[in-house]
């Protein structure tokens, strides 16, 4: 009886499944160097297609990997890689690991922000199936690529890398071989330092200026931040990242303000902040979300100028204020990213002068956005634009009825991780 179509159809799919070994199967593990989550799935779903997978974790014991554990599943191999700590351009390298430790296939490939496409997604795939299944009818791997650039990814060539001893961890050489450690976690401590050029103005609403009180405007100046984290739960994979305590402040350098007498010494002009709470990161893809909620003393006084002499008219404020903020930041190409903070301030008092007795806080939030450059793993540069209000009611009558303090500007900032 001749065989219907439908029926030839299916076995010409399924004849090329069954040719091949039905126990050739692989563990896909984590690239080295920069993190790249979107191109580590997009290998794992490429290869995983065409083999039996097993996770990397049943290869590993905590961040080392066991090679006894690889013998006992009886997998073909492992899958390795690393990224090049170069981005113009950044180099892949892929690499095939038998279970006695040595290198049957490998490849190096040029990359464009971080991405791969899909004829080279299919060129590692045909590569690592010819060589976990030598018998199969797989395509040709993909051509030698030209060996990278001093410094870059150089693993040895075949037959030179031993297998290491049971539960040893497989680190990078000098040529830059990918590691087997698994993904890190988040960092345990981090210390972020900026420094800021803003401007600032003190203004009022309903203002009467005969009623006493000044304004003034600090064009330019300077105020250092400070931030450092301690992040003791932390999880290397999942959406839940990190969580920890944090403390954060800043204080204006050399801020003066006029007296009433032009040409006259100027006034010294006390600003700071300083902030402690609680921050928990969760990540969204090769993003990071991290809400935050904290507690913020701020402080504005005007002392003495040097020979003495008092100026009435700006308000000392000592306001107490919860902090509830949020904050993101990711890749955009290769080591560069975008970062984003915005805080609102419940104020809970203000610490306004007797004289205004009826004073409360109004609203009060802050801003930040900039640009990214993950020099390091550990180390990062940001350039930022920020902004921050906030207003007090007064309910002066003849003077004033509210005050207004806006600040803006820019800063330059390193962060380091631990």
């Amino acid at each position: 009886m001749t065989p219907s179509p439908a029926a030839a159809r299916l076995a010409a799919l399924l004849l090329p499944l069954l040719a091949w070994p039905a126990s050739a199967r692989v563990a896909v593990l984590p690239l080295s160097g920069p993190r790249n989550v979107a191109l580590e799935r997009q290998l794992s779903a490429s290869i995983c297609a065409r083999l039996g997978c097993v996770p990397a974790s049943n290869v590993m014991t905590g961040k080392k990997v066991d090679w006894d554990k690889v013998h006992r599943a009886r997998l073909e191999g492992v899958v390795v890689g690393g990224l090049s700590k170069s981005k113009r351009p950044q180099v892949l390298e892929v690499s095939f690991l038998t279970p006695d430790g040595q290198r049957a296939w490998r490849t190096h490939l040029t990359i464009v922000n971080g991405r791969i496409s899909s004829n080279q997604l299919i060129q590692i795939r045909d590569g690592v199936v010819s060589s976990a299944r030598p018998g199969a009818a797989a395509k040709p791997a993909a051509p030698p690529v030209a060996a990278p650039p001093p410094g870059e990814i150089a693993p040895p060539p075949p037959g030179e890398i031993a297998p290491p001893p049971p539960g040893t961890e497989v680190a990078p050489s000098a040529g830059g071989v990918a590691e087997l450690s698994g993904p890190p976690l988040p960092d345990l401590v981090e210390a972020e330092l900026a420094v800021q050029v803003l401007h600032r103005t003190w203004t009022y609403s309903g203002y009467d200026p005969a009623g006493g009180l000044r304004t003034y405007e600090l064009s330019i100046f300077t105020e250092p931040r400070i931030r450092l984290g301690v992040f003791p739960l932390r999880a290397a994979e999942g959406f839940f990242a990190s969580a920890g305590l944090e403390l954060s402040g800043a204080v204006a350098v050399g801020t003066t303000v006029e007296g009433p007498v032009p040409g006259a010494p100027r006034f010294p002009l006390s600003l700071w902040w300083l902030d402690g709470g609680l921050r928990v990161r969760m990540r969204l893809g090769s993003w990071s979300l991290g809400p935050g909620i904290g507690f913020r003393l701020s402080h504005q006084s005007v002392s003495p100028d040097a020979e003495g002499t008092t100026l009435n008219g700006i308000p000392t404020v000592d306001a107490k204020a919860v902090r509830i903020g949020l904050e993101t930041n990711g890749p955009i190409a290769g080591a560069f990213g975008l970062s984003a903070e915005l805080s609102y301030l419940v104020v809970l008092s203000t610490g306004l002068d007797t004289q205004f007795p009826g004073a409360s806080g109004g609203p009060a939030f802050e801003a930040r956005v900039g640009v990214t450059w993950q020099i390091v793993r550990h180390l990062q540069i940001s350039l930022a634009g920020t902004f921050s209000q906030e207003r007090y009611t007064l309910n002066a009558p003849g003077s004033a009825e509210g005050a207004r303090a806006s600040t803006y500007g820019g800063e330059l900032g390193f962060r380091l991780g631990l």
